[in-house]
């Protein structure tokens, strides 16, 4: 992938194939403390360093937070393992990424809106707005409007469930997030669910191969002895 003049890529085509086509809404619930649900804010780029455990069943919202993540590249487990159909249980891989393209806040609850995004596509996500994501936005928004009356998914209020998705998108257990800059090393009982995932998902391109990210936009030199370096 190779950069061009204005800083992007010159295969931005193939980021937003990857990106937006086939992309569904999937649902991950849990309660947050306000200063963690606070370090989300619109436009910030995450790295997940955990396989995340999503639903397709949205439902009405019990718990103060609600993460609708928009995917073309969730696994559909209820699929392969029928026990949790009922979960509607999904799951997107070990270090995806993600922009946050809304936050959404009605009678006291919070959605945090997600966009699943290629591993070497954080430059572009991080310069670019696009038209896909002003219409994503808008169902993302419809979306909590409609079910935030409704009544929650009794399955997905099972201690099962709960045990899996109850925590942050991108934190670890110290509720700080996954740096950028590096990326979650495979041990040998993790690789099998991630290629699993990779191949149930048809994800084998280079594209979403994760890679340590240092952003140019929050990483310039500042003053002193690095401004007599680089000027």
């Amino acid at each position: 992938m190779t950069e061009i003049g204005n800083g992007l890529f010159e295969n931005n085509e193939e980021i937003i194939n990857w990106t937006y086509p086939g992309a569904t809404l999937y649902y991950k619930d849990c309660d947050l403390n306000p200063s963690v649900a606070e370090k989300f804010t619109k436009g910030k780029l995450i790295r997940n360093g955990f396989f995340l455990d999503v639903s397709i069943r949205g439902g009405g919202i019990k718990f103060n937070t609600r993460f609708l993540i928009a995917s073309a590249k969730a696994a559909k487990l209820y699929e392969v393992n029928p026990d949790n159909e009922r979960f509607g249980h999904c799951c997107l891989n070990l270090d995806s990424y993600f922009k946050i393209l809304d936050i959404y806040q009605l009678e006291g609850k919070t959605q945090i809106f997600l966009l699943h995004i290629p591993a070497k596509s954080l430059k572009y996500f991080e310069s670019v707005t696009s038209n896909w994501d002003e219409d994503f936005i808008k169902k993302a928004r419809q979306s909590f409007d409609n079910k935030i009356h409704m009544e929650p998914i009794s399955d997905l209020l099972e201690p099962f469930w709960l045990k899996r998705t109850n925590f942050p998108v991108g934190m670890d257990a110290s509720e700080k997030f996954y740096p950028l800059t590096s990326i979650s090393t495979i041990t040998k009982n993790e690789q099998p669910l991630y290629n699993g995932i990779k191949n149930l998902t048809k994800d084998n391109s280079d594209i979403n191969t994760p890679t340590p990210y240092f952003s140019e936009q929050n990483n310039k030199p500042k003053g002193g002895f690095w401004k007599k370096i680089f000027g």
